[in-house]
């Protein structure tokens, strides 16, 4: 059968196609090889890892430039349980002005939601609609917070919104900013989810912390979902004990820069 060794002695061989690509076939090989095996390591080292110190995220701004937020809501009715969409409605209010007040430390202009939606039923939403079981929901593109109004205990409710609005925070400062260095998987979900928590207690601190420290204690003792749901929303937001820890600092802290869920440690936003 014909092949390379039938090239004569005395003929100057060429090398075949295989032969020439090989080399590079190799190299291309070897990169993608290490780059899958340090992978983690070169996006510690660019800054890009969930968790890194340098990342975007977690050197924002606002940890630095921003003092305690928000503080007492005069607008509250004295009964928040009589009529929770109009506690909700007040709420919404003194987030707008605790946020722009805020932000405006670090010089960067606060833009409050196109639309605080409080819905009856999921598939009143913005968004989500096909999504499963939430108390609310935060779309970023048209930039509308939504909140299920169910039961007749408000200050779940009012956490609820104080979280999304904590997700359009993060939206207009750029923290979330997708399109940065940032690299979306679950991880970056449990320290979007983990700081938002942390910082609805920073801004519900002084509106009702006996109500938000029994709050905190029910999040630490789990959701009562059923196991599949369960494991599928730590993988997503973090544990009930995460969450916990995370309203505790922000109740305790006060501030953004208690809530770098960025810059913690792996084990902190599990």
């Amino acid at each position: 059968m014909a092949g390379p060794r039938d090239w004569e002695a005395y003929e100057p061989r060429r090398p075949g196609m295989v032969r020439r690509v090989l080399p590079t076939l190799l190299a291309f090989a070897v990169i993608i090889g290490g780059l899958a095996y340090l992978g983690g390591d070169l996006r510690e080292l660019l800054g890009t890892a969930p968790g890194s110190p340098r990342s975007a995220a977690a050197t924002h701004r606002l940890y630095q430039e921003t003092g305690p937020v928000g503080g007492r809501c005069g607008t509250l009715p004295e009964d928040l349980d009589a009529d929770a969409r109009t506690s909700l409605k007040a709420l919404a209010g003194c987030l707008d002005r605790m946020w722009a007040a805020t932000l405006e430390q670090a010089g960067i202009d606060y833009e409050p939601p196109e639309e605080v939606r409080l819905v009856d039923a999921p598939e009143e939403a913005e968004c989500g609609i096909d999504d499963y079981d939430w108390a609310g929901i935060y779309c970023p593109g048209p930039r509308v917070v939504n909140v299920l109004v169910e039961g007749e205990r408000a200050f779940s409710m009012m956490f609820t919104l104080a979280h999304e609005y904590a997700h359009h925070v993060q939206e207009v400062s750029g923290i979330a900013d997708q399109r940065g260095s940032e690299t979306f998987d679950e991880a970056w979900s449990r320290r979007l989810e983990l700081q938002a928590d942390c910082l609805a207690a920073a801004t519900l601190r002084g509106v009702a912390p006996r109500r938000l420290e029994d709050l905190r204690l029910l999040a630490g003792r789990g959701s009562g979902a059923d196991e599949g749901v369960e494991a599928g929303y730590r993988q997503s937001h973090g544990s009930g004990a995460s969450s916990a820890e995370w309203m505790r600092r922000g109740q305790e802290g006060g501030t953004v820069g208690s809530c770098n869920t960025w810059a913690a440690p792996a084990e902190r936003v599990s």
